[in-house]
């Protein structure tokens, strides 16, 4: 079973957009939804890099 924290931090963050567009939580609740990516990004060990590898 493939790691699944990203995507549920996706979800979260998708969540909390609208329930902000809907006027449920409070603006800064979004702000402090999006800084929470460099914690998820650690915590499940994410990388910024091309899916492939060139040969050599």
């Amino acid at each position: 079973m493939k790691n699944i924290a990203p995507f549920a931090w996706g979800l979260a963050i998708l969540a909390t957009g609208l329930l902000n567009i809907a006027g449920v939580l409070p603006d800064w609740t979004t702000v402090a939804a999006i800084l929470t990516l460099p914690f998820v990004a650690l915590k499940t060990s994410m990388k910024c890099e091309l899916p492939f590898r060139r040969a050599r």
